[in-house]
């Protein structure tokens, strides 16, 4: 048999409902990005994810809540001390409420408090406490802060936090100042506290290997992630790995495939999501969206939603507008999704994209 033959049975079988391993996960992300095979693997995780998430898609804010020039130093990241710009800031409550409601308002069924790895951890509770009594109800919680102890979490889950987004990244200490099993043992302290656990493959650079890529995925295929997905890392100006560049959307889309035929038989996974949100990742299997921002009001104007001094999303490094939650749906609604549905997987009280 033919590689070409064995890449075409083995997506058969993954359209009739068989996961992939890891051994033919690692095939296919050896593929070329443009080639057929990688066209046919997008198509049929499409396929796969249309049928396993009743073609509803997901959508979850995301706020940087405050920034500094952060002590993790990570050689990829905008806000790493020894090559940002940015000067510390914190959003005040009000405005993490009001873009709360605007969030609600478009169709987002949680939103992602965004901090530096070291972070004030009774201000961020307090802040949840906060936005607990003053958020839509619907709107879920979630924490993407640094390694915390199962305290913390603890702490984190009485005040409302339903879920926390945490990674071990690709090239954890070595890209990174963190240790690998560091983030590991956090990810498993999110899961022994009953929390949801967020997770992408990321952030994913052109040198990156299939073997390293593969092993990143199935720490998620491994472990009950609420979520897992792909996130491409975007070249910051200045950092050690600038010169590396991005890699396409259709490599990016790629690898989301990927994820979605390794996590098609865990019911647990009730999404797949691509970042920064694109439409081609929608027709590779992700149906998850991170808006930047809620829903636009009649007044605002488009540099309304350009990246300010305070507060912080991935179109602060990307110096472009923040991607919004109608922005979002008429994604989702161009690929053909019908629906939103809520972190596990059921209606919502939005259900129909295009009204």
């Amino acid at each position: 048999m033919s590689a070409d033959e064995q890449i075409e049975g083995m997506l058969k079988e993954a359209a009739n409902g068989r996961a992939i391993t890891r051994a033919e996960a690692r095939m296919l992300l050896s593929l070329p990005d443009n080639s057929l095979e990688a066209a046919l693997l997008r198509s049929t995780a499409n396929i796969v994810s249309r049928r396993r998430f009743g073609n509803r898609g997901l959508l979850l804010g995301q706020i940087g809540v405050d920034m500094e020039p952060c002590d993790g130093d990570c050689a990829f990241c905008f806000f790493a001390k020894s090559h940002t710009s940015i000067q510390a800031s914190v959003l005040p409550t009000e405005e993490v409420i009001a873009r709360c409601e605007r969030f609600a308002a478009g169709g987002a069924q949680g939103v992602f408090l965004m901090t530096m790895h070291r972070f004030g951890f009774e201000w961020f509770r307090d802040l949840c406490v906060t936005l607990r009594r003053s958020i839509p109800a619907q709107l879920e919680i979630l924490a993407n802060v640094g390694d915390v102890t199962a305290s913390q979490l603890g702490e984190l889950r009485d005040v409302g936090v339903a879920g926390a987004y945490h990674v071990c990244r690709l090239r954890e200490g070595v890209d990174s100042c963190m240790p690998a099993a560091q983030r590991r043992a956090t990810i498993e302290r999110i899961i022994e506290s009953g929390m949801a656990w967020y997770n992408l493959c990321e952030p994913i650079g052109p040198e990156h290997t299939a073997e390293e890529l593969a092993e990143q995925i199935w720490l998620g295929v491994e472990l009950p992630c609420r979520q897992h997905g792909a996130m491409q890392r975007f070249p910051v100006p200045g950092s050690p790995l600038y010169a590396h560049g991005q890699i396409s959307l259709a490599r990016l889309s790629q690898i989301v495939a990927v994820v979605a035929l390794a996590t098609a038989h865990k019911k647990e996974t009730t999404s797949i999501a691509v970042n920064v949100s694109n439409i081609v990742g929608l027709f590779s299997g992700a149906n998850a969206f991170f808006p930047e921002a809620g829903e636009p009001l009649a007044e605002d104007r488009p540099q309304d939603h350009v990246a300010g001094p305070e507060g912080f999303t991935t179109a602060l490094w990307r110096q472009s507008n923040e991607i919004t939650t109608a922005d979002c749906r008429t994604m989702l609604a161009a690929a053909g999704f019908s629906h939103l549905m809520d972190t596990k997987g059921g209606p919502t009280t939005v259900l129909h994209l295009n009204s």
